[in-house]
């Protein structure tokens, strides 16, 4: 133990002897005071009782015996709770008492307190590093990400310089750069939505607007990117309802799942939503045809940075964002969002919004 801890340590003991003591001595004072009223007036009313001075004097001292043990065990609770709040401060979140008067009165509520409070610290700390480990994870797999593109570009522009190949040679390599530049931007999209979500940047605007216009917005977004797949999105037909939402990031977010459903579906596969409205919100399901998620992920692909085990999703670029972004915009506005198996082998997306207007205070 350092001597910062220590002198911590009785700095603790004499505040807490300070405040006990002062505890100690008022309550000593008033029960003093009361037993020799009590024996006075017994005096007055008892000329001949001769033993009233044995009796005052006995009663002083198992009064003062008596506050003693008080004083003790209220000092071994302040001990308990201060060892605990040391360790608190120390890293240390884990609470349990054996002692029995700790758990009975005022000091069971303390106690129950404390584990709680104990347990969310606890909880939060794992998240913490967890959430560090995983942005160790995600630097590490953007780097890589960005450097894949920029060495296949450099490669690319190098060889279309090259005097000695034909014309349908440098299309091909001038196609590959494309190509490349559309995962740059791809990865440059995502990195700046994460700075956004980092910074609070991004800021709804809800007003009252088409939600079938919003879902449009989101198709167009994705089609070009569909359509070289040869992948048909199918929008059943449903009666147009306006929504108090922000068209822009509803937009997005619906834009987000549809394109993780084109990146992991299958060539000429299919993609079908649907809209249904309940009473007091309306249903958007976007449904696929790919490779489905492991029913263990399901509680895990909305976190922030979370990537699916599989080959097929380590194959492809991304950075974890794209749901994560999508359950923040859903939330925000009230709504929520969810994935469910489809009997078609793919995911469902069910998403959802309240037909009444949501405050984002």
């Amino acid at each position: 133990m350092d001597d910062r801890s220590i002198e911590k340590m009785i700095k603790s003991r004499e505040q807490g002897y300070i405040w006990l003591e002062q505890e100690l001595k008022m309550k000593l004072g008033i029960s003093t005071a009361f037993i020799a009223v009590f024996f006075f007036v017994i005096r007055c009313l008892e000329q001949n009782f001769r033993y009233w001075l044995p009796f005052l004097v006995g009663a002083l001292v198992t009064n003062g015996i008596w506050n003693y043990f008080l004083y003790k065990r209220e000092y071994g609770n302040y001990l308990s709770i201060s060892r605990y709040l040391n360790a608190f401060e120390e890293g240390d979140y884990d609470f349990h008492t054996e002692e029995d008067y700790m758990k009975s009165g005022i000091h069971s509520q303390i106690t129950e307190h404390l584990e709680r409070l104990g347990s969310a610290f606890g909880t939060l700390r794992n998240r913490l590093v967890e959430e560090k480990e995983n942005t160790k994870a995600l630097i590490t797999d953007i780097s890589h990400q960005l450097k894949t593109p920029i060495a296949a570009l450099g490669l690319s522009f190098e060889l279309v310089k090259d005097e000695d190949i034909t014309a349908a040679e440098k299309m091909e390599f001038l196609e590959r750069a494309e190509q490349e530049v559309g995962k740059l931007n791809y990865l440059l999209g995502t990195l700046l939505n994460l700075s956004r979500l980092e910074a609070d940047m991004i800021r709804l605007e809800p007003k009252e607007a088409s939600l079938k216009e919003t879902l449009v917005r989101a198709v167009n977004g994705i089609f070009i990117k569909a359509n070289e797949k040869k992948i048909e999105i199918e929008m059943e037909g449903f009666k147009d309802v306006s929504l108090q939402h922000d068209p822009r990031w509803t937009a997005e977010a619906f834009a987000n799942v549809m394109d993780n459903a084109v990146k992991y579906s299958p060539e000429k596969s299919r993609i079908q939503i649907r809209v249904e409205r309940e009473v007091s919100y309306v249903l958007i399901e976007i449904e696929d045809e790919g490779i489905g998620i492991p029913k263990e992920e399901y509680s895990n692909i909305f976190k922030r940075f979370y990537r699916g085990k599989s080959p097929e999703v380590e194959a492809m670029e991304g950075a974890g964002v794209g749901l994560y972004l999508v359950r923040e915009i859903m939330e925000a506005q009230g709504g929520s969002v969810r994935a469910l198996p489809s009997h078609r082998g793919g995911t469902i997306f069910q998403m959802m919004l309240p037909k009444k207007k949501y405050s984002l205070e």
